[in-house]
């Protein structure tokens, strides 16, 4: 059980990933640890309307269980990000020493663009000692994949995983190799993505996803059906371009 050791021993850090929201979607040993933790750290964003995350752990943590909300840094600067996980680290590092284990759970898996990353760097820093258990989760294009039936691989087929605001023409590359595409982060891109899609005859192998696992997620089969959405359609969604090679 997580919670408060003999004061001799230092407390554990336990990374959860909560996967993309349907609170089903957990690992056994994910469900197990949230349920016995007595203190979580749970990420927000200022600017975000999104209860996701906090609904998985109420729906499996204690009610005498802490939750301690951590406002994440959306600045651009580097070094005002890397000060914000710092003082969250310490306050976490302080909790660890006094023998108390810590939980800290993130959307998604824990070591694929989450949070959690800038944190155990951040604490790895402050107390490179710590005892850490990292819990993976499923990630938002695993379920994407299994709502559309598509692979992500098969064979020898290679897969990239791809943050969609980069380059288009990292896209265009990924894609003629042959091999499977994950797109994500696509946010704004989607309407420069579809069209790069069907220009490379892509469009017709490619499926999209938002919100995987939320009830108001979207699936379209059809990528033609989302020219000229609304722009916030891209949020929280994957494009999965299957690949050419088997």
């Amino acid at each position: 059980m997580t919670g408060t050791r003999d004061e001799k021993s230092t407390g554990t850090l336990y990374g959860i990933g909560v996967g993309p929201g349907d609170p089903e979607l957990l690992t056994l040993k994910a469900a197990r640890i949230l349920s016995n933790s007595r203190c979580i750290y749970l990420p927000t964003s200022r600017l975000s309307t999104q209860s996701y995350v906090t609904e998985v752990v109420q729906h499996y943590a204690d009610d005498e269980c802490e939750i301690c909300l951590v406002t994440f840094s959306l600045t651009n600067d580097r070094e005002q990000r890397q000060e914000h996980w710092q003082q969250t680290a310490g306050e976490i590092a302080e909790r660890l020493r006094a023998g108390q284990d810590v939980t800290f759970v993130t959307l998604g898996d824990t070591l694929l663009y989450s949070t959690y990353i800038y944190l155990l760097r951040a604490l790895r820093k402050q107390l490179p000692e710590a005892k850490i258990e990292t819990v993976p989760g499923i990630s938002s294009f695993s379920l994407a994949a299994a709502l559309t039936n598509i692979p992500l691989g098969e064979g020898l087929q290679p897969l990239q995983v791809i943050p969609a605001a980069n380059d288009l023409g990292i896209i265009e590359v990924a894609i003629a190799s042959g091999g499977g595409v994950v797109l994500m982060k696509i946010g704004r891109s989607l309407q420069d993505i579809i069209t790069l899609l069907d220009r490379v005859d892509a469009l017709d192998r490619s499926v999209f996803v938002s919100r995987s696992g939320l009830p108001d997620q979207r699936v379209e089969t059809n990528l033609k059906r989302l020219r000229g959405a609304d722009e916030k359609a891209g949020n929280l969604a994957v494009i999965i371009v299957q690949g050419t090679e088997t």
